[in-house]
């Protein structure tokens, strides 16, 4: 081998060693900083986020008014079939509606809440506001009303959650009517995602302005059950966010357990379209606020819960305590995926398991015929 071709080939391994250095001090600084919660996030924020985006006031008669001014003061305006789908879905109801507790908004209890002081030291802290659980969209309104911080009665309610099953525009109003500036896009979305029936599992902070983070999980799923066919006709106004629902009654899904069961005769295989969110957003680690959006499909009627059952917190599907919370955004919101994720994961299971019976059914019934001589 020549003097020069032994050159270039140290040459060449030179320029893979620089190569391969600089791609490693790249993924230092990537693991380092690009993967690493804020600091900032760690150190109390000074901002109370009590600033209120919508200017609440008991003579907003008109139906829609104040969604049309959450939309323009977030700066969101634009965003036309999110402003449409929010409008459309809320026809016929108002804010005064809500303030008043007139109609469903002061009769439907299908809203939660749990506030509690938050703070470095603080793990496990009993310090709470009491709630006479469930709420109506009235008392969700007046809960969320009340001063977050600094009240002269009440703790502060630095780790706030909101759970509605079966979202209505009535507490849709509560929420939008009470929500402060920088609550306002992660609201939004979590409303809107949780309508439209999206997916997104996302880490939010802002690249400029003040500092906060959202962290969101939305989770579109089909789950199969024996129910009564919807009555096909239009939902009326109050309900809940549409979702479709497929006959599987040609199907043979029946097993011989539940055949021997009593089983109502009105009842039949379906899919029926499911929807779970679960929102976290604030400005540190211990003020933050969690928003739980789920179908009753799901969770069930929270009217029927007892006492016990609504101690346990509702976004957590009452696997998490109330007294023993975890004060910690990025942990709670992180225990709620698991908890979450795991319940999808049992029902696709689920749905899948008994397809695959009934098709592996259908298709031994079918045997004999390919078995026939020509």
């Amino acid at each position: 081998m020549g003097s020069k071709t032994k050159k270039k080939l140290a040459k060449k391994r030179s320029r893979k060693a620089e190569g391969k250095e600089f791609r490693e001090t790249e993924t230092k600084q990537f693991n380092e900083t690009g993967n690493s919660w804020c600091p900032q996030f760690s150190t109390i924020s000074s901002i109370h986020d009590t600033q209120r985006l919508v200017d609440v006031r008991e003579d907003c008669v008109k139906a829609g008014n104040n969604l049309e001014i959450f939309f323009s003061k977030s700066g969101n305006i634009d965003s036309r079939f999110e402003v449409e789908k929010f409008t459309n879905f809320c026809r016929g109801n108002s804010l005064a509606d809500v303030v008043a507790g007139k109609g469903p908004a002061g009769y439907q209890r299908i809203a939660w809440m749990d506030d509690r002081i938050s703070g470095p030291g603080l793990e496990g802290n009993k310090a709470a506001r009491e709630y006479k659980n469930p709420l109506t969209a009235t008392g969700l309104f007046r809960a969320l009303n009340k001063l977050r911080f600094s009240h002269e009665h009440l703790p502060d309610a630095a780790r706030r959650l909101v759970y509605v099953t079966d979202l209505s525009p009535a507490c849709i109003h509560a929420l939008v009517g009470t929500a402060s500036w920088l609550q306002a896009n992660a609201l939004r979305e979590a409303i809107s995602k949780h309508l439209t029936f999206q997916n997104s599992i996302a880490v939010k902070i802002p690249s400029a302005g003040i500092r906060t983070f959202q962290l969101d999980l939305h989770l579109p799923f089909f789950k199969l059950d024996r129910s009564r066919p919807p009555n096909g006709f239009p939902q009326e106004a109050n309900a809940k966010p549409q979702r479709r629902w497929i006959d599987l009654s040609f199907m043979k899904l029946e097993t011989c357990e539940l055949q021997g069961e009593d089983q109502d005769p009105k009842e039949v295989w379906g899919i029926q379209e499911a929807h779970i969110t679960c929102t976290v957003a604030g400005t540190d680690n211990w003020r933050w606020i969690g928003y739980g959006f789920v179908d009753t499909e799901i969770d069930g009627v929270l009217a029927d819960s007892d006492l016990a059952e609504l101690k346990m917190d509702q976004i957590a599907a009452g696997e998490l305590e109330t007294t023993t919370p975890i004060l910690c955004a990025r942990e709670y919101w992180i225990k709620i995926f698991e908890i979450r994720i795991n319940s999808v994961r049992k029902h696709w299971l689920y749905l899948i398991g008994k397809m695959e019976h009934s098709i592996d059914q259908y298709v031994s019934s079918l045997s004999h015929i390919f078995l026939m001589p020509l």
